[in-house]
C-alpha cells in the first residue's frame, strides 16, 4: 500500500463483497468505555449553558469568538458536548449509553483527553474524559502546556485543549479494514460538536489536525498504533510554534483492554502511519467566516444536542425551500479547521423540496447548480446498499474527495471534514424538526460511475435528511 488512494480503493464495497460471509464474534464485543486503574477521578458538572440558536451558531462557525480561559462549567459542557451520554437504553439486560456524537454501528471508537491548567477545582494535568459517569480521570499531574505546544506546533494561550483519539479495534471488530474510514468520520463528528458548542457560547474554536504525531501520542500515553490521536480542539486560533524542551510524563496509569481478544489490522496501522508528521514544516490555513447571516429560527444548540439521533423514519413529505436553504448554507459552506478547508466536494440529491425541481445539484461559486434532472431516489437507495429509507429522504448529501494529491495527511483531513460537515447537517436538521442519518457503507465504484465522478474522485460519506 503506497498511499491512501490505494487504501480507499482496496476497502471499497461492491455488490459481491458485501455478500461474502462475515460473522461477528459477540464474545469479543468491544467495550465502549476505556477505564484506567487507580486514578483520581473528578466529577464534572451537568451540562448547563445559555447557548445560541443552532442555525445561528452553525452560520457563524468560522467567525472569530472570544479567546478566554474556560471555567469548570465550560469544561464540563465541552466534554459532554463532544462525548457525553444523552440516552440510556436496555439491550438484552445491559444498559447502553448513546452519545452526543454519532458513530458507525454505535461502536464509539473515539476517546477524549484534556490538557488543563488554571481551573481552581482541578489540579493542572492531563486528563481522560470518562463518559460512563461524566468525570475526568487524572493521568498525570503537572503543567504540560509547553510540551503540548511543541507537539501541536502551535502556541496555546488558553487553559484547556481537547485531544480526540480513536481505538480502531472497536470499529474493526465489525467493519474490518474499512474501519479506518469510520474512525476518521467519527473523529470529525466529535470535532464538529466541540466547535459548535464553543461557538454557541461566543468562544473561539479551531479543529487542529496538523501536529507531530509521535510527540502528541507520547504526551497522552497512547501507542500510536492501536490508539492514535487524530484531532485536537482549541478555543483559539493557533499560531505556528517551534520549541525544544519536550518533557512528557514518565509514567501513565494502566488502562483496561477494550476487547478480550486483540483485533489487529496491519493495513489500518500502515495507512495511518503513512500520514504521520514529524516536523512543524507545514502551513495552517484557517477559513474565514462568510458575511451572509440570514434571519433564522431554530432550537437552542443545547436542546438540539440532547435531541440529536440518527433517524430513518422519513415520511417523504415535502420540506420548504427555506429549510433546504438553511440546511445547506449553515452546514456545508465553512468549518474552522487547519486541514485546508474545503477538501471535499458535495452533491445534493433532492426530492420534494418546495420550489426546487427534483434532481442532483452541487454548489459552484456559491450558486446552486443542477447537475442532473429527475427523481433519483430509488437509485440512491440502491447505491446505499439497498437501504429503503434513503428513497424517502428529501435531501441526500454525498461527500466526495479527489485523490489528485494522494497524501495520507490530506486524506485524513478530507474524511474528518466530511464527518464534521455531516455532524453540522445532523444538528441543523434536528434543530428544524427534520431527521438525519449518516451512511458510511455504499457501493463505492457504482457511486463513482452513477455520479460521473472524474479521474480519482471517490465518494466518502452520505448524510440523508428528511421530514419525520
Amino acid at each position: 500500500m503506497e498511499n491512501c488512494f490505494d487504501y480507499h480503493r482496496a476497502t471499497a464495497h461492491t455488490f459481491e463483497s458485501v455478500r461474502k460471509p462475515h460473522y461477528l464474534d459477540w464474545s469479543n464485543y468491544p467495550s465502549p468505555y476505556k477505564f484506567y486503574r487507580g486514578v483520581r477521578r473528578f466529577k464534572l458538572l451537568p451540562f448547563n449553558a445559555l447557548t445560541q440558536e443552532t442555525l445561528d451558531t452553525l452560520y457563524r462557525l468560522c467567525g472569530e469568538g472570544a479567546t478566554e480561559n474556560l471555567n469548570l462549567q465550560e469544561l464540563s459542557n465541552l466534554a459532554f458536548a463532544m462525548n457525553g451520554i444523552t440516552k440510556v437504553e436496555n439491550f438484552h439486560g445491559e444498559e447502553f449509553g448513546f452519545r452526543t456524537t454519532p458513530s458507525a454501528g454505535a461502536l464509539y471508537p473515539f476517546e477524549l483527553y484534556f490538557f488543563v491548567r488554571d481551573i481552581p477545582e482541578l489540579p493542572n494535568g492531563i486528563y481522560h474524559y470518562q463518559p460512563y459517569d461524566h468525570s475526568l480521570e487524572l493521568l498525570s499531574e503537572g503543567n504540560y502546556f509547553n510540551s503540548l505546544q511543541i507537539a501541536l506546533c502551535s502556541t496555546v494561550d488558553t487553559n484547556v485543549v481537547a485531544v480526540i483519539t480513536v481505538i480502531y479495534s472497536r470499529s474493526a471488530w465489525k467493519y474490518r479494514t474499512r474501519a479506518y474510514r469510520y474512525c476518521l468520520l467519527d473523529a470529525g463528528h466529535m470535532a464538529g460538536n466541540g466547535v459548535a458548542y464553543l461557538s454557541s457560547v461566543g468562544l473561539d474554536a479551531t479543529a487542529v489536525s496538523l501536529f507531530r504525531d509521535e510527540l502528541l501520542n507520547r504526551l497522552i500515553g497512547v501507542d500510536g498504533k492501536s490508539e492514535f490521536a487524530l484531532c485536537t480542539l482549541m478555543p483559539q486560533r493557533p499560531a505556528l510554534y517551534w520549541g525544544e524542551k519536550f518533557n512528557p510524563p514518565d509514567v501513565f496509569p494502566e488502562s483496561l483492554p477494550v476487547v478480550r481478544k486483540p483485533v489487529v489490522y496491519t493495513e489500518i496501522e500502515e495507512v495511518h502511519s503513512l500520514g504521520n508528521l514529524s516536523s512543524c514544516e507545514f502551513y495552517r490555513n484557517i477559513p474565514a467566516s462568510p458575511e451572509y447571516f440570514p434571519e433564522t429560527s431554530s432550537l437552542d444548540f443545547g436542546k438540539t444536542l440532547f435531541k440529536r439521533r440518527s433517524r430513518r423514519e422519513f415520511t417523504g413529505k415535502p420540506i420548504t425551500f427555506e429549510q433546504f436553504q438553511f440546511l445547506v448554507e449553515s452546514s456545508l459552506l465553512c468549518f474552522p479547521a487547519d486541514w485546508g478547508f474545503p477538501l471535499t466536494n458535495f452533491y445534493l440529491q433532492v426530492k420534494n423540496v418546495e420550489g426546487l425541481p427534483d434532481g442532483i445539484y452541487t454548489v459552484v461559486d456559491g450558486q446552486l447548480t443542477q447537475v442532473f434532472s429527475g427523481d433519483f431516489s430509488r437509485e440512491m437507495a440502491y447505491l446505499c446498499l439497498g437501504q429503503g429509507f434513503v428513497a424517502f429522504a428529501n435531501v441526500n448529501v454525498v461527500f466526495t474527495y479527489s485523490f489528485e494529491d494522494p497524501s495520507c495527511r490530506r486524506y485524513r483531513g478530507a474524511v474528518m471534514e466530511a464527518g464534521a460537515l455531516g455532524e453540522n447537517l445532523y444538528l441543523s436538521a434536528e434543530s428544524m424538526g427534520l431527521g438525519a442519518c449518516g451512511i458510511g457503507a455504499f457501493y463505492d465504484f457504482d457511486f463513482k460511475s452513477f455520479f460521473n465522478l472524474q479521474n480519482k474522485e471517490m465518494p466518502l460519506y452520505i448524510i440523508t435528511v428528511g421530514s419525520i
